[in-house]
């Protein structure tokens, strides 16, 4: 009976087969099939099976039966082979215990291959009876069949281990594209549930991302690095509503700014050269981001009580594909046709991104300013046709368009520096820069809480410096004194000064550190001589002293001999003193009577004699 149930199962699913696509080993089995039912006799008809036997490498039974099945369920149960062809016959409880030990080796950093899986449940194997001890009971928890195995020796081969963990790592890296939602009932999923997009700022998406070009500074033309920019979107309109722009990485400060920028209304100059306006603006109901730190900080959580928004994290990243497109467009739609892109990948980034960069900061925003207002909000909505992004988001709104809210309750959006003294003429000092402004006049000798926006720091906003916990007082803009520039940012002014910085380390090694060198060396030097006469004259003052002793110069110059004969302190031996050999020689000293301790040293004078054989001279005298 069970047998006769799973036939008529497998004949019900295949009824209704078709084939889609002829293969030769498809196109060859028909040629072969109808040989048999076309035969016009028994005679033929064997033949056929025969020679079909032959060909296909089956026996004449297995032919039969495929006749049989053609005839019950149709032609397309040729194409059909083994169901279980490239699969592993191996328990559940096998699989599962081999997928765990996978999952086990890459766990606190650990990389297990294959192979070593394999090689582990040998060696397990090789323990036989000693896994039955209950130190294994927790490895073998759930998996008492792969225990059983083990204990007597059997194990899957390795062609089998590497098959389940191949499929297991197929499985788990699937990735199956979502069709999107429909037009009505679009959701996001979140950590706190599901929210449904319903109207026109109701949930507005932030995220950011590094662009793929270099910029240059505008003074010195040096690229000076890759942009980072925050964006914010609408869900319901899919219109980009503000944005931020920046060389510094995306933090909380920057989403604060960007925040700001989508909230307010925005105008821009004629240098943008924008056919169209931007005219989204409003509070946000929900703003739903991803787990970064940064959306999670304490001034996003003061913002969103300030604005009264709510602050949802994504349930996983997929959920985050409509403002994830839009970078990728951003990057390969506009910033590829500029010198100086990079590309998505650091290996095969061009040679000559460096060398042709030739955009600035501010070149970049109006680029981007122009593309998001002339050219992405006036797209054709992709899920409703002959209508426009930003028509969607003007058509959707439930009761009345968004209040238009004032610029001072959004300075809690701006960065916040520390408090500065006021000095003279109302003037404050951020960043190397002297600020003034005529609200300040009445603060001097005070102190005030200054807050600025880092894509242009030529203005600041001064607030009166809080008291006893009271908040500060807005008091007005001050600008920069000596800027000559209507823009500058802060990546801007730091790269600037850190080029100076460096140009004056150039200078200082060539001139400036040789003159320190060189004043150093004459240090020593004076030092060298004023030790030398130091010691010259503290070696005058010993030969002064020792000069005073009684001991008599044995070499006298400027004397005759007539002298040191005639002399009292010295006696001569007999020679002959008119030798016409004379040497210079010493004579042996007598003194007749002790010296006189009031005649100096100078005073005594060596006798110098000559002698005729030197040899008897120091035989008689010395």
């Amino acid at each position: 009976m069970e047998i006769k149930e799973a036939v008529s199962k497998e004949e019900e699913q295949t009824k209704y087969l078709l084939v889609n696509e002829d293969s030769s080993d498809y196109a060859k089995k028909v040629e072969l099939i109808d040989a048999i039912r076309q035969a016009p006799n028994k005679a033929a008809r064997r033949d056929a099976i025969a020679n079909a036997a032959k060909v296909l490498g089956k026996s004449t039974r297995t032919i039969k039966r495929m006749i049989e099945k053609v005839e019950q369920v149709g032609v397309a149960t040729l194409a059909v082979g083994r169901k279980d062809k490239g699969q592993y016959r191996i328990s559940k409880d096998w699989h599962d215990f081999i997928v765990s030990l996978y999952e086990w080796g890459h766990r606190d950093g650990s990389r297990i291959n294959h192979n070593q899986i394999f090689g582990y449940l040998k060696a397990l194997a090789s323990k036989g009876e000693e896994l039955k001890d209950k130190k294994y009971n927790e490895k073998f928890k759930g998996y008492s069949q792969a225990r059983e195995d083990l204990i007597v020796g059997q194990h899957p081969s390795h062609v089998t281990v590497y098959k389940i963990i191949n499929c297991y790592l197929e499985e788990k890296n699937k990735r199956v594209r979502h069709p999107g939602s429909p037009i009505e009932g679009q959701i996001i999923q979140t950590t706190e549930g599901i929210l449904e997009i319903t109207h026109s700022n109701h949930i507005w998406q932030i995220d950011h991302t590094k662009l793929d070009i270099l910029l240059v500074d505008e003074e010195f033309r040096k690229v000076i690095g890759r942009a980072y920019i925050t964006l914010v979107m609408d869900s319901y309109s899919g219109c980009v509503t503000g944005f931020h722009l920046g060389l510094e990485p995306a933090g909380s400060h920057e989403v604060a700014l960007a925040l700001r920028h989508a909230i307010l209304p925005k105008h821009y100059e004629t240098d943008y050269e924008l056919q169209e306006t931007w005219e989204i603006y409003g509070i946000p109901e929900y703003v739903v981001t991803d787990r970064a730190k940064e959306f999670k900080s304490e001034h996003l959580k003061q913002i969103s009580l300030q604005l009264d928004f709510v602050r949802r994290l994504r349930a996983f990243p997929q959920a985050g594909g409509l403002i994830e497109s839009i970078f990728d467009k951003i990057n390969k739609e506009i910033l590829s046709l500029y010198g100086g892109y990079t590309g998505s990948s650091i290996e095969e980034r061009p040679p000559e991104a460096e060398r042709t960069a030739c955009l600035t900061l501010d070149d970049l925003e109006k680029i981007l300013v122009r593309y998001f207002v002339d050219h992405y909000n006036h797209h054709n909505y992709p899920r409703v046709k002959n209508q426009k992004r930003i028509e969607r988001w003007k058509s959707g709104f439930l009761l009345e368009e968004p209040e238009i809210i004032n610029e001072r309750e959004l300075d809690i959006c701006l960065m916040k520096v520390a408090i500065r003294n006021v000095e003279k003429y109302g003037s404050v000092n951020f960043q190397g820069w002297v600020y003034q402004g005529d609200c300040l006049l009445n603060y001097e000798g005070k102190q005030v809480s200054l807050r600025y926006d880092k894509r242009n720091i030529t203005s600041i906003l001064a607030y009166s410096r809080p008291i006893n916990g009271e908040p500060g007082e807005y008091l007005g803009v001050i600008q920069a004194r000596d800027c000559e520039r209507e823009r500058m940012s802060l990546g801007e002014l730091n790269y600037i000064k850190k080029k100076l910085r460096d140009e004056g380390k150039e200078v200082d090694n060539s001139s400036i550190l040789n003159e320190r060198l060189s004043r150093f060396e004459d240090v020593e030097q004076s030092r060298k001589e004023r030790r030398r006469h130091l010691r010259k004259k503290a070696q005058q003052k010993h030969e002064v002293k020792s000069n005073k002793s009684t001991v008599v110069e044995l070499f006298p110059e400027n004397v005759t001999v007539q002298e040191i004969t005639n002399s009292p302190e010295n006696l001569t031996s007999a020679f002959d003193v008119d030798s016409q050999n004379i040497v210079n020689s010493i004579d042996k000293q007598v003194t007749q009577s002790k010296p006189d301790t009031n005649q100096t040293a100078k005073g005594r004078r060596r006798p110098r004699v000559g002698v005729q054989d030197w040899n008897q001279f120091m035989k008689d005298n010395w």
